[in-house]
């Protein structure tokens, strides 16, 4: 029988290993030295948005083209509240122009007299491409039939409080500013920061496009030159070509966000209180709750080295188990490294798997060698018998485990397929350094030596009370066999019911524990400013001088209307180039506010936009393309989770196309899509969420066919997955009962919970179905296996639910959610096993085919 060869080869590898032991030790030593030297040599991760899309994907093509044309839509949007709670006091606008002009000068590398500074040192703040604020905020003014683009402030500081009172009443007459530069009480200010981040070409040779940096600094240069109301013209055509943009890293944006915060954090801004919204700083506080997460890991595994010190009480067991789960990680990210692999933060996840998985094989193994060596059995004896009962279990467990995280590989996000194939490896190496290279190990340093009889008995001794009460268990489970079944079934149906209540919603504000920065300033941006969140509608209409065209501007205007009003809860405000139409003919009109329209006529449409290309260049050029084919609307929103905004993000598409329907005779090749980093991210988010469930739900069919081979029926392989199912349906049930949404750090722990659930499940199933083929008597093999394994699985439990348990310290809730519902479904993964599990068989008693096994026995020994 195959089982059976499995059986007698693990029970005799350690004998044959044993005469090579100096070579399989320099064999092991020599792989983990050329694969730590790769990982250290050739590790490379990518932490940006885009590089969980393939470069094919139409959500990223749409972003680029868009960027291309119009620059990163990535900026940073910072709100200010001055002490004496008014942006139009003197303290506060002088205060503003001090801020101001340093972070013009230092996007220029200039100091505060205009002289360029020093190139040794980076200048990390050269990425601002735009600063704007109540201090450089143009509006437009007609001079007969000459239009004006004026500063509010600017070099024309107004030094009495009529002045300023007059500065106030020209801001509120302009739409564009009320929110976006102060709120409705004047107590908040706000500054936009426009970035090059996600918009820099790959390439080394300066691109000719629109959104290239090179022509918003020239720009910028030539404009400081001229006198405080200008008139430019600005005529020329670009071809905008396909361009491949160089990533956003994290340290990237924290690396920014610390100099920006460098500035602000003066002495002499203290007056302002600071807030800041945008994907750096949401970036920033990632990057600062991965390093929280690393220091929390350290400690997860130092509690993991506490807890198998006090369960084994030797340094031996110790060291070999963190040695041999060290090495499957090295080794994993190491040829991975080798191969070029590009890596992203989900390697924290395969080294979680590999942690749990890890420890789960070696105290399977060290429980049943320290139990054979209680039974009085010599080190070498002990040590092939425990590899005998284990040794198969380990095996399905590996298998199992690898099918379930390659399951993960059918995703169509590139960084989900990596992560599936490292964790299949990570398990792989952990059962390959077990099996091969633990038992030399062993033999070097045993946990336990002649020489150490007393200490065997004080182990049995201290375990007397946990065997006493798992061998209480089969009794127990037996007596009420039934109810304990009923119970478990009215659970899981209560849990399963509150599984389908729970929503995936992924929300950055809520990540963050109450009254933390983030949320903070999320809420002051979302009730006091335009909202801490963007997006933006691409317009391609695939013909020039269309955006000269009445009707498509009337559209344009007519989907922004119906946003602020169908989408109130989540727009705040909208800017597009009809705004800057509608404010120029009412200028040219002096001043007359049913003016405040799109003209009918084609033709004076078009010199309205003539006489706003001449007047502001700049904001024309971030509006519309030079051919007047490409436009985009930007919609200011409130902070909102991936729940509403997907929904949203579609009824907004639905939206575009009804209304802009009309105009397909005309443009038979506009193209108008949803884009913007925001996009981005919530379509990443959502994804992976629903890839993971899609993903969890095939490794549990291909775990139950795996289980139903093994045990050779399908009856024993449906009752396996049952616990199995548990755990998860607790932690989804719980959720859902709580109404807490199911978000992407939550639902990822997902394979590591069904991980550790098969492998005990199936550690204890491998131990029953040999006692019973062995005594054919069910309550005989439940106590049995109780005995072999339950204190091996008691104790996976215990080290991985503690370990876990230390993440729920974060004050990053992202952390600390996985920390609180993973511990909890392990020791509810440990209940199903050592209750509902032997509860189920006493009640069912399932054939596991004794009958053919006796048989094939027979036959194998009449062959002999």
């Amino acid at each position: 029988m195959l089982v059976s060869r499995f059986n007698r080869f693990f029970e005799y590898a350690p004998q044959w290993l044993l005469p090579y032991r100096w070579w399989v030790l320099t064999l092991f030593l020599a792989t983990t030295s050329i694969m730590t030297y790769g990982m250290l040599q050739h590790f490379k991760m990518d932490m940006s948005l885009e590089s969980w899309f393939q470069d094919d994907a139409p959500i990223k093509k749409s972003l680029d083209e868009f960027r291309g044309q119009f620059g990163s839509d990535d900026g940073i949007y910072i709100v200010y509240k001055p002490k004496d709670g008014d942006v139009f006091s003197k303290n506060a606008l002088t205060t503003l122009q001090m801020l101001h002009e340093e972070l013009d000068n230092r996007r220029l590398n200039l100091n505060e007299a205009g002289e360029r500074l020093s190139d040794d040192k980076p200048n990390l703040l050269s990425r601002i491409e735009q600063i704007d604020s109540l201090y450089n905020a143009r509006y437009q003014i007609a001079d007969g039939d000459t239009l004006i683009s004026k500063k509010l402030i600017g070099r024309e500081f107004p030094t009495t409080q009529e002045e300023r009172e007059q500065r106030r009443a020209i801001a509120l007459s302009q739409s564009n500013f009320e929110l976006a530069f102060f709120s409705k009480d004047f107590s908040y200010g706000g500054i936009r920061i426009k970035t090059d981040f996600g918009a820099v070409p790959i390439s080394n040779e300066l691109t000719k496009s629109i959104g290239s940096t090179d022509n918003l600094l020239a720009e910028d240069d030539f404009a400081f030159g001229l006198e405080e109301d200008v008139q430019l013209s600005f005529d020329a055509s670009v071809e905008i070509e396909a361009i491949e943009y160089a990533s956003m890293q994290m340290d990237e944006y924290l690396n920014f966000m610390t100099e920006l915060r460098a500035i602000t954090e003066q002495p002499k801004y203290q007056d302002f209180g600071f807030h800041y919204t945008g994907n750096a700083p949401v970036m920033e506080f990632a990057m600062n709750n991965m390093i929280e997460a690393s220091f929390l890991l350290l400690v997860m595994v130092a509690m993991v080295v506490i807890l198998l010190w006090v369960l084994f009480h030797s340094f031996s067991a110790v060291l070999w188990s963190i040695l041999v789960i060290a090495a499957s990680g090295f080794w994993t990210i190491g040829i991975g490294s080798w191969m070029g692999v590009t890596f992203s933060t989900m390697v924290v996840l395969s080294f979680m798997l590999v942690l749990a998985v890890g420890i789960a094989d070696c105290v399977h193994v060290l429980s049943a060698y320290t139990l054979f060596r209680q039974e009085n059995h010599d080190h070498h004896r002990a040590m092939a018998l425990a590899y005998r009962k284990t040794g198969v279990p380990i095996l399905l467990t590996t298998i199992t485990t690898m099918a379930g995280m390659l399951a993960l590989t059918l995703s169509d996000i590139p960084q989900i397929q990596v992560f599936g194939v490292t964790s299949a490896l990570s398990v792989c190496f952990a059962f390959l350094l077990a099996v091969f290279v633990l038992p030399v190990l062993l033999d070097f340093w045993p946990p336990y030596s002649k020489t150490k009889t007393s200490k065997i008995k004080a182990e049995k001794s201290n375990n007397t009370m946990l065997h006493r009460l798992l061998c209480k268990i089969p009794g127990f489970t037996q007596r009420y066999s039934k109810t304990i079944v009923l119970s478990y079934f009215f659970i899981f149906a209560l849990l399963a019911y509150g599984a389908s209540q729970v929503k995936v919603d992924s929300n950055i504000a809520e990540l963050a524990k109450e009254g933390s920065d983030i949320q903070v300033t999320f809420d002051i941006v979302d009730s006091q400013m335009m909202g801490g969140q963007n997006m933006e509608i691409f317009l391609d209409f695939g013909k020039s001088d269309a955006l000269k065209d009445p009707r498509v501007l009337q559209s344009i205007e007519a989907l922004q209307r119906h946003a602020e009003q169908q989408y109130s809860t989540h727009v705040v405000k909208t800017f597009s180039l009809a705004d800057y139409v509608k404010d120029t003919h009412k200028v040219m009109k002096e001043g007359q506010d049913n003016f405040y329209t799109i003209p009918e006529d084609s033709r004076l449409t078009a010199q309205l936009l003539y006489l706003f290309n001449n007047a502001n260049p700049v904001d024309r050029r971030n509006l519309v393309s030079d051919d007047y084919s490409k436009s985009h609307i930007a919609l200011h929103l409130r902070n909102a989770g991936t729940f509403e905004y997907t929904a949203f993000f579609d009824e907004v598409q639905n939206d575009i196309e009804r209304i802009f329907s009309p105009l397909r005779a005309e443009y038979p090749d506009m193209q108008l899509q949803v884009t913007g980093s925001l996009t981005l991210m919530m379509e990443l988010i959502d994804h992976i969420a629903w890839t993971q469930i899609k993903s969890f739900s095939l490794a549990l069919l291909t775990i139950t066919a795996i289980m139903i081979l093994t045990l050779g029926s399908l009856q024993a392989g449906i009752i396996s997955m049952l616990p199995n199912l548990l755990p998860a349906i607790f932690t989804f049930g719980i959720m859902g009962l709580l109404d807490i949404p199911l978000d992407t750090d939550t639902l990822v722990i997902a394979p590591i919970i069904i991980g550790i659930a098969v492998d005990d499940t199936i550690h204890f199933l491998a131990h029953y179905k040999d006692a019973w083929f062995e005594h054919g008597d069910v309550g005989i093999a439940l106590n049995n296996t109780v005995k072999e394994v339950g204190q091996a699985v008691a104790f996976t439990t215990l080290i991985l639910g503690i370990g876990f348990s230390v993440l729920a310290f974060s004050d990053y809730l992202g952390l600390a959610k996985p920390g609180v519902f993973g511990s909890a479904a392990i020791f509810i993964a440990l209940s199903a096993d050592l209750l509902f599990l032997p509860a189920l068989i006493q009640w069912l008693k399932p054939d596991l085919g004794r009958a053919r096994y006796l048989n094939n026995t027979k036959l194998e020994t009449a062959a002999e």
